[in-house]
């Protein structure tokens, strides 16, 4: 009988799918792309991205209430920023599910593998199984 996979019963696949669901909007990959060159007001982001201040607004907040960004005010102004600790955990978090690392695949804590001490990748490696979770 075959391994369940630790990814089926890990919930913190249910906190990846949330953050992947939030950066899934193009605008919102865009602004990220544009505030890890430094941050920006409102109207900035909507004249580099060419959309609406209300749309810059709306994308802005869904990405500062997941936690990715944060604001700072000056004046009459709101300046945002990535949080970038919490950029890395998702990115982290997400390689970790999928195992995959610039073709090196089965890599160590890879949740979405059988839940052994010691496994085989699809690929034919053996990998030994760390943390995860």
């Amino acid at each position: 009988m075959a391994k369940r996979l630790r990814c089926v019963d890990d919930p913190g696949i249910v906190e990846l799918a949330d953050g992947l669901k939030v950066i899934s909007d193009p605008n919102r990959l865009r602004i990220l792309c544009l505030l890890l060159r430094g941050e920006r007001c409102v109207w900035e982001v909507e004249q580099e991205l060419e959309i609406s201040q209300q749309l810059a607004s709306h994308h802005l907040n869904v990405l500062k209430e997941s936690g990715l960004l944060e604001a700072r005010r000056e004046g009459t102004s709101t300046y945002y920023s990535v949080v970038e600790d919490r950029l890395d955990n998702l990115t982290e978090v997400f390689v970790r599910y999928l195992g995959y690392r610039g073709g090196r695949g089965g890599e160590d804590g890879v949740v979405c593998c059988a839940a052994t001490s010691t496994g085989s990748s699809a690929s034919g490696r053996t990998t030994s199984r760390r943390g995860g979770g």
